[in-house]
């Protein structure tokens, strides 16, 4: 995935929980502003992840508040009412892949979020995450080269 003009790597935490990774990217001229990607180490439950699976496998669509309910591990603190305030869910393509895309706001830090969550395995049990969060003015100047970066995905 190329990065947009001006990004850079910035930080690799590697290994906290399990395998967990997680890889920021940002500007140096907009320090509020992140790109990161995540695994948190730990599979999800066997029925989460088949879930999952199956809300993937359908035609990119709009999520029904028993859907974004029924993917909560899924989501994790995305799907947590007092520390996110969740504006949608839904399924799109990217790059020829099926994802789930959340968009919200963190309002505690002030932050505007859209995080895409990948089926990292088999089994819907490993999931990915790609996270853009930006103070709101910020995040907008710049979704569209998030949105243009993460269309030229190349899944192996």
């Amino acid at each position: 995935m190329p990065l947009p003009a001006g990004w850079s790597s910035t930080r690799h935490l590697l290994g906290q929980f399990g395998n967990s990774y997680l890889y920021h990217f940002g500007r140096d001229d907009t320090p509020d502003m992140q790109l990161s990607i995540f695994y948190r180490g730990m599979l999800v439950s066997s029925l989460s992840g088949k879930t999952f699976e199956r809300i993937l496998k359908k035609e990119p669509h709009d999520l029904s508040p028993e859907s974004i309910l029924s993917v909560s591990e899924i989501l994790g603190n995305c799907a947590q009412p007092d520390l996110y305030d969740l504006e949608a869910a839904s399924t799109i393509s990217l790059s020829g892949m099926n994802v789930l895309k959340v968009e919200g706001h963190f309002p505690e830090f002030s932050l505007e979020n859209r995080t895409i969550f990948i089926n990292g395995g088999n089994d819907g049990c490993t999931v990915l995450e790609i996270i853009f969060s930006a103070p709101r003015q910020i995040f907008s100047r710049h979704a569209q080269s998030i949105d243009a970066c993460l269309q030229s995905i190349e899944w192996n």
